[in-house]
């Protein structure tokens, strides 16, 4: 009787245990996957050239194929895969080959798909062309290597990404390159500049005679529309005269321009900003670089703001021993004699350095010798203005100044944000400063260096012409010529004043007189000015193997004076 029980018992244990292993199989079927996956480079997926230095990155993701979705949240690690490319090949009907792993790195390799998600977060692969041989094609094939979350997935059969690329053939002395530019002899082959440059490349381009544009009427800026193409333009010390337009020369200047002079401009009914050289000097992510460039003419804007000599908006911007003789007449902001406003964004700003400016620069506002407002794009700023002069005559309704016309962003308090400009050493030899209107509940500030500025900002070891015609709005008699002691962040300036009007507010930047016979020379000898970059024997300053400025005869300069200790050249 026990035997019978005992094998009584061992039958229904069997049949428990079948009987669960199949209520278990009909829970989770052999065979069902929580979905079958791939690797997919979004965008278009053609073959790209990688010049020796250079690299490009792409985005890679998981996706789920045919439109099926996990039930778990799941991640995904990618490598690359070398069997793909046999069968690439076949399908194709191409001869790529491997693409070596000393080309190619992932930079981010991990990446996430949510719960009953069909694609997921993106990582980063880049590849260069490190170990390519000249003239063979390759292929990077990249697949999932492995996924968490489940023990139920796949991968595709046929479906992967794939970056097709080459070594780009580099030759330094192809045309548009640093050491065989393009030539532009004529006035085809200046027009003819816009079809020669590349996106993402610096193509070069040299003057090799002075070219006259007189008769031309249809100009259109060889740099005008987005994305903006870098170049470097040598001017190779050569002129190019009577330009006439409604922007300027080269629309947006991003790369180099120097050694060049352009001269009886004339650009009138603009549409938006404008300068002789570029309407922008720079574009956000371009910088610019401008050296030794001369600019003179006439310029009319009467319909945006930003006005200057060589541009009307500087982004990133250095520009360096350059000089502008120009008549502006705008009713709008931002006027100068070298940009209007720069628009750079932090932590990269414009540097102006070694300039000087003559002729007569009218505006609404924010109008100055050098720059109209120095800088309106950041609530942090640092753009630096240094050993600089003006001789230009400079009016407005208000913010105006000798050099920089608003230096606050246009802040009532004078605080500014966190403002921190530089206008260093600069001299305002300027044949006037003076106001345009005579009612002071629409007026408030200008000054000799700076019309309005932000107490905080580097005001340091500026000078002024002892003789200055300065006249403020009539409503502004307050507002009068006095020597300020230099300021930083660190030591504000202190004599900046408020009115006790609601809406006038003053808070010039007038530096120091310069001593009453002293020329403009002699103050930038004092102040320590680069005399490889200046030739300072005359009244006024000049650069080296250039000709000296003209004088206005309005300007009275002083006479020549014997060796003084620095400190005597200003009081």
């Amino acid at each position: 009787m026990k035997k019978i029980l005992f094998y009584l018992l061992s039958l229904a244990l069997v049949f428990l245990a079948v009987s669960c292993a199949g209520i278990c199989e009909k829970e989770e079927p052999a065979g069902k996957m929580k979905g079958v996956f791939y690797a997919d480079i979004p965008g278009e997926k053609t073959l790209i050239e990688i010049v020796p230095d250079g690299s490009k990155t792409y985005s890679l993701r998981a996706c789920a194929q045919g439109g099926q979705v996990s039930d778990v949240v799941m991640n995904f690690t990618f490598k690359a895969d070398p069997d793909r490319v046999d069968a690439f090949n076949a399908a194709h009907g191409t001869s790529y080959q491997m693409c070596p792993g000393s080309a190619y790195e992932f930079v981010t390799n991990e990446v996430m798909m949510p719960r009953y998600g069909r694609s997921s977060t993106t990582a980063k692969i880049k590849v260069t062309a490190s170990g390519l041989e000249d003239g063979v094609d390759y292929i990077l094939p990249v697949t999932i290597d492995k996924a968490t979350g489940t023990d139920n997935w796949a991968v595709a059969d046929t479906l992967a990404a794939y970056v097709l690329l080459r070594k780009s053939f580099f030759d330094p002395n192809a045309p548009g390159t640093e050491n065989n530019p393009y030539s532009i002899t004529s006035v085809a082959d200046l027009k003819a500049m816009g079809e020669k440059m590349i996106e993402g490349s610096l193509v070069y381009f040299r003057l090799e005679n002075d070219i006259d544009l007189s008769g031309v009427t249809d100009w259109e800026p060889v740099n005008r529309l987005e994305p903006y193409k870098a170049f470097d333009f040598d001017g190779g010390e050569h002129t190019i005269s009577n330009f006439t337009g409604t922007t300027s020369l080269f629309g947006a200047v991003v790369g180099k321009i120097h050694d060049l002079t352009v001269e009886k401009a004339n650009i009138t009914n603009a549409s938006g900003p404008v300068g002789i050289l570029g309407a922008y000097g720079g574009a956000t992510g371009q910088s610019v670089e401008v050296s030794h460039v001369y600019v003179q003419g006439k310029i009319s804007n009467t319909a945006a703001h930003g006005t200057g000599g060589l541009f009307g908006v500087i982004i990133e911007a250095t520009i360096d021993a350059c000089s502008a003789d120009v008549t502006i007449t705008s009713n709008k902001y931002d006027s100068g004699g070298i940009y209007g406003y720069d628009n750079s964004v932090a932590p990269k700003f414009s540097k102006i350095t070694n300039c000087w400016t003559a002729g007569d620069i009218t505006g609404n506002r924010m109008v100055g010798g050098i720059a109209g407002n120095a800088a309106n794009n950041a609530k942090y700023s640092e753009v630096v203005i240094r050993n600089c002069y003006s001789t230009a005559k400079v009016h407005a309704q208000f913010k105006y100044g000798g050099i920089v016309g608003d230096a606050a962003q246009g802040q009532k308090t004078g605080e500014g944000l966190d403002l921190k400009n530089h206008v260093e050493k600069c001299i305002a030899w300027n044949e006037a400063i003076y106001s345009d209107v005579s009612d002071a509940s629409v007026h408030y500030s200008a000054g000799a260096i700076v019309g309005f500025t932000s107490v905080k900002n580097y005001l340091q070891d500026c000078v002024r012409k002892s003789d200055l015609s300065f006249s403020d709005c009539p409503g502004n008699s307050f507002n009068v010529l006095y020597d300020q002691e230099n300021a930083s962040p660190e030591s504000p300036l202190k004599e900046a004043v408020q009115s006790t009007g609601s809406t006038n507010y003053n808070y010039p930047y007038h530096g120091k007189a310069a001593a009453a016979d002293a020329t403009c020379s002699q103050v930038a000898k004092a102040l320590g000015w680069d005399e490889s970059v200046w030739d300072l024997s005359g009244n006024l300053p000049f650069f080296k193997g250039a000709s000296a400025p003209v004088e206005n005869p309005d300007v009275n300069p002083g006479g020549q004076l014997p060796d003084f200790d620095e400190n005597e050249f200003y009081q």
